[in-house]
């Protein structure tokens, strides 16, 4: 016994090729068949890549057949996807299909000379099968790879968990535990003081900023900042800020490097940037820390590449959908500020300046790396490292300390710390 029905095309099915691997398929499908060979390349290509895209070495290969002017593609899918959902995936891909239900659990779909074949084995699992009488074409290609994903590929992406999701695009996500105390970054107490008044009061205060809120306004909207910017020269603690304000909030840092976004692949780099806000939305609050965002948002009104546009465009979705009142944060960093896109710049809550240190505060660096000096000797050494960022004053100590230990183990001085003269002289 068998039941049978049937789905009609859409009057626009969707025609996108799958988003990440060039595989020569124009963006629009057509009707162009490719031969028994082009076909097992172009399907094999796509699979190394999911493989590759997802680090999942163990999603299932695809079997060829090609006998009698016949061509078989088949593959195992995941027993736990819902064959509706295959379904509703091969039709808004090829369109009218005539469906066959039957109590065994096995589905024939038709679509001109391509038979497709659902089954559903106790010992051996749910598996799907692509014949043609012809060679496949575009759409037929699209709609096997399509189903592949559907079933393997994002089946297998929901069961991770949110840190795999990021590590496996080189994402590091800081244990607030683990963060620097308030007072490790020396100086910048201006600074403290605002991300004090904008991020951290927000997210530890929510309900303060309500209650005003709907004091105030007379429609009430979220006064909490979703995006501040930090700008300013490389080495000047940006980074290290961020990692303090996951400390003092007790929520991850989630920093993402440009290099973890931007690939070669077409569509990749905004699927990376979509998986991280996504992934960041599952934690209870974290902090996501955008390192050189100018490099992923520079000015549209410039000579622009495409991808770069694809990536900002994104980037501007995410943050416009974030939840002022959540406890989710975007920290963009830059020492480009001018190359910012105006659209991106607007929509950060507030910028904070993070210039290089004054004479005082250099000393104060100083004095976290070399607290053996006296005021004097680090006074001085502070007036003569002018220009310095706290990371060339931290590598300068780093590099201090290392001489004088060789100077220690050749036996041209005794065992005692380092004077304010091996400082000085790496400062000519």
């Amino acid at each position: 016994m068998k039941e049978r029905f049937h789905f009609f095309k859409k009057s626009k099915p969707e025609q996108n090729v799958s988003s990440a691997i060039p595989l020569n398929i124009q963006s629009k499908t057509s009707n162009e068949s490719h031969p028994y060979h082009r076909t097992k390349e172009i399907i094999e290509n796509r699979i190394d890549r999911f493989k590759e895209m997802y680090a999942n070495p163990n999603l299932p290969d695809v079997n060829f057949e090609r006998e009698e002017n016949q061509t078989k593609i088949g593959f195992k899918i995941n027993n736990e996807t819902d064959s509706f959902k295959i379904i509703t995936c091969l039709l808004k891909t090829l369109g009218e299909m005539k469906i066959s239900t039957y109590l065994s659990g096995y589905t024939s779909i038709v679509k001109d000379d391509l038979r497709i074949s659902l089954s559903e084995n106790v010992f051996a699992g749910k598996e799907i099968s692509f014949t043609n009488k012809k060679e496949l074409n575009d759409q037929e290609i699209e709609a096997l790879l399509k189903v592949y994903e559907l079933t393997n590929v994002k089946t297998a992406e929901a069961e991770k968990s949110p840190l795999q999701k990021l590590a496996e695009i080189g994402i590091t996500v800081y244990d607030p535990k683990d963060a620097p105390r308030w007072d490790y970054l020396a100086g910048y107490s201006d600074q403290k003081q605002q991300i004090q008044e904008t991020v951290i009061n927000s997210i530890l205060h929510p309900e303060a900023y309500r209650q005003i809120a709907e004091g105030t306004r007379k429609i009430y909207e979220s006064n909490q900042p979703k995006a501040v910017l930090f700008e300013g020269p490389p080495g000047t603690g940006k980074t290290t800020m961020a990692r303090m304000i996951a400390g003092q909030v007790e929520i991850p840092l989630i920093y993402v490097p440009v290099e973890s976004i931007m690939t070669k692949w077409y569509g990749e780099s905004e699927r990376n940037l979509a998986k991280i806000f996504d992934a960041a939305g599952k934690f209870d609050g974290s902090i996501i820390f955008l390192d050189e965002i100018d490099s992923l948002a520079t000015s549209r009104d410039g000579n622009i590449h495409e991808a770069t546009r694809r990536v900002l465009s994104v980037l501007l979705r995410k943050i416009d959908g974030f939840n002022s009142a959540g406890k989710t944060i975007l920290i963009g960093a830059t020492n480009r500020k001018g190359d910012l896109d105006p659209a991106l710049l607007s929509r950060f809550d507030t910028s904070i300046n993070f210039p290089l240190p004054n004479q005082l505060e250099r000393q104060s660096i100083f004095e976290n790396y070399a607290k053996h000096l006296g005021r004097e000797e680090l006074e001085s050494i502070a007036k003569a490292s002018e220009n310095l960022s706290g990371r060339d004053i931290k590598n300068l100590c780093e590099r201090a300390e290392r001489s004088w230990v060789t100077k220690i183990i050749s036996g041209e001085t005794e065992l005692k710390l380092p004077p304010s003269s091996q400082y000085r002289s790496l400062l000519q």
